[in-house]
């Protein structure tokens, strides 16, 4: 009899909690599969892998390449536009194709377009258009239930955001995540330059990648008015990249006022110096900063966020989430996840405190977890 009521239980509460023990443990999965490479992840032993297919995505008069990964499970399912961040490699990346295939083992239908301006490692106002086609594309189709989400990832987030807080989607868009995002790109190349973060009583210093700030601009010349500050510019960059230091000084000093002004605000390490050599850049730098900051539209997004961020991030301090989040304005829709061992989009080195990769662990299933909530 005992027996009885015992097995009786275990059938009970497996049928009352049967979708979260299946979400636990697909959040268990892709958790287990952010932490190794591609072709170690395992979710794929235990899920029936989801068919993929190449799709078209028309925008700005141009045709965005994209592939479209959909759930063996008999749908609709809630769709997912997945956003790259600036990488060559765009949709191709294959932790990218790791991920896109995990969520849709776990329901959604996800899409992940190529955005050749990211892929150019260039991001532009344009790129919030073609997310915004993309996601109307991905929610339009018939294995698409109503509603759905995005996600981004690094600099991707910005135009990601920008395209949630568009009039055509506020209304369609239920929950956007953002992984190792950023809301002001101001504050991004403070700490790209100097390496200093400072936001809600959070600051620090990393040191910067040195590289960075040359792609930086050699990715903008476009955006630098006088043509022949542009060629000397190039030239500069191409003397450094061959470790012609003193040629690049040299060539720096024939610069005009417009180039001057640039090459000092690139060339800068020091914090204390940012603000000045900022408002000396010129008017179309500092318009495009603005464009492409976000944090300035998040009060018109009504989805649900979920804000995840590594707090060893060498490419963007974990304190743009912060921002991120309090920009929302209304901390209920927001889950904010920091990670102390986790980098930029990666986990940290295996070296450090084991607790805290426990917490970042905890944290990271915790948001994987509300996320596979809109898969269901």
């Amino acid at each position: 009899m005992k027996k009885i009521i015992f097995l009786s239980i275990l059938v009970i509460v497996g049928v009352l909690f049967a979708g979260q023990i299946r979400r636990g443990f697909l959040g268990l999965l892709i958790l287990i599969d952010s932490t190794r490479p591609p072709e170690k992840a395992v979710m794929g032993t235990f899920v029936p892998l989801p068919s993929v297919k190449a799709i078209s995505v028309p925008s700005r008069g141009k045709t965005l390449r994209a592939d479209l990964y959909t759930p063996r499970a008999r749908g609709p399912h809630t769709p997912l536009l997945l956003v790259h961040g600036v990488n060559a490699t765009g949709k191709d990346d294959p932790q990218l194709v790791l991920l896109a295939r995990n969520l849709a083992m776990a329901g959604f239908l996800v899409m992940v377009p190529d955005f050749e301006g990211m892929k150019q490692l260039r991001m532009g106002p344009s790129d919030a258009e073609d997310i915004v086609q993309s996601f109307l594309t991905v929610s339009r189709l018939r294995s698409a239930r109503p509603g759905g989400g995005m996600m981004g990832i690094s600099y991707g987030v910005g135009p990601m955001l920008l395209a949630a807080s568009d009039s055509r989607l506020r209304d369609r868009v239920g929950l956007v995540v953002s992984l190792g995002g950023y809301g002001d790109l101001r504050a991004v190349l403070l700490f790209l330059l100097t390496g200093s973060y400072d936001y809600g009583g959070q600051q620090g210093y990393l040191r910067p990648d040195e590289s960075l700030r040359w792609i930086f601009l050699y990715r903008n010349l476009d955006r630098i008015h006088t043509a022949a500050d542009r060629e000397t510019l190039g030239k500069i960059i191409e003397k450094r990249n061959r470790y012609e230091i003193r040629e690049a000084g040299e060539l720096a000093r024939t610069l005009g006022p417009e180039g001057k002004a640039v090459h000092a605000f690139v060339a800068n390490s020091d914090p204390k110096k940012f603000v000045m050599l900022y408002e000396n850049l010129p008017l179309a730098l500092r318009e495009y900063m603005v464009e492409l900051s976000p944090v300035r539209v998040l009060k018109q997004i009504k989805a649900k966020f979920i804000i995840i961020h590594g707090m060893e991030d060498y490419s963007i301090p974990y304190t743009e989430s912060l921002r991120l989040a309090d920009a929302v304005g209304d901390r209920q829709r927001v889950r904010l996840s920091l990670l102390p061992r986790f980098m930029h989009t990666e986990p940290a080195r295996p070296e450090g405190s084991a607790y805290g990769t426990f917490v970042s662990g905890v944290r990271m299933f915790g948001s994987i977890y509300d996320m596979l909530l809109k898969a269901q």
